[in-house]
């Protein structure tokens, strides 16, 4: 018979009108950015584990896509993280040696909303406060316990190495997006956006912003140069495959300058003498 499941985290914790002064020292360093991180490592904590979450390269990658960042943020998070614990705001100690983030107030305003519940399992090597002695409902476990703790060691390395590329895979798609609306603001049509498929928005993520923007300034540029009788294609024919045209390696200036127009415009101009046109005329 399975053993029964008890709920761990919490669906919502309590959050000070009045901040303390190491947190208010993150704001004055990081500005709001900073105490949103804070708020948001709390309801990673208490949403997750209960009293700690682990913290390492995987979880941060994790932690962008969760919350709408792209890696453009990863040392900004990193830095809010470290100054966290350098503040005493997660201990130092425990984030050293175990890897996670806690603190005494974190565990024991969970110990306060459990309460009522009939088991709440914490690890001893975990705790800041002595949890058990006057918690009744609290069954405190070693981190060495449990029957599947070798072969749980055995495979983490793969887990580890499979959820990072995943992570990675996650991650390039958020920055994919996040380069092609920053393209997609600078081109003069702005039509077909839906066209451009996940795959291509790959594609020019491998081709590079400055690569892609040098793109679309050669193409703007021949447009203004046409102006007359030129008029710009549809964003999705462009970044699809019109650009193709415009990278380092495929554009000369003297040859795009000179692109046919039209049917009726594709004429050489003539220079005619009318004077010895008209002795020709009248000699017949």
């Amino acid at each position: 018979m399975a053993g029964r499941h008890h709920k761990v985290g919490l669906d919502y914790f309590e959050l000070d009108c009045l901040l303390n002064d190491k947190i208010k020292l993150i704001q004055a360093e990081f500005g709001l950015k900073g105490f949103a991180i804070i708020v948001k490592l709390y309801q990673k904590i208490y949403g997750g584990k209960g009293y700690y979450c682990e913290w390492n390269e995987d979880i941060l990658l994790l932690f962008l896509v969760e919350n709408g960042l792209n890696s453009d943020s990863k040392n900004l998070i990193n830095e809010i993280v470290q100054a966290c614990i350098r503040r005493d705001i997660f201990s130092e100690a425990l984030y050293k040696k175990f890897g996670i983030l806690t603190s005494y107030g974190v565990q024991e305003r969970y110990l306060n909303a459990v309460s009522k519940r009939e088991r709440v399992e914490l690890k001893k090597e975990y705790l800041l406060l002595n949890a058990g002695k006057n918690n009744k409902n609290v069954v405190i476990n070693s981190i060495s316990d449990g029957i599947n703790a070798i072969s749980d060691g055995r495979n983490k390395e793969s887990r580890v190495e499979k959820s990072r590329e995943e992570n990675k895979n996650i991650l390039c798609k958020a920055d994919a997006v996040a380069l092609f609306e920053r393209l997609w603001s600078l081109y003069p049509c702005k039509r077909g956006k839906e066209k451009v498929t996940e795959k291509k928005k790959m594609e020019l993520l491998s081709i590079g912003e400055e690569h892609m923007l040098r793109c679309i300034e050669r193409y703007k540029a021949e447009l203004k140069k046409d102006a007359e009788w030129r008029k710009p294609q549809n964003g999705s024919t462009f970044f699809n495959s019109g650009y193709i045209d415009y990278l380092d390696e495929n554009f000369t200036p003297t040859i795009a300058s000179q692109r046919k127009r039209s049917a009726f415009h594709n004429f050489e101009e003539h220079h005619y003498d009318y004077n010895k046109l008209l002795e020709q005329i009248n000699g017949r």
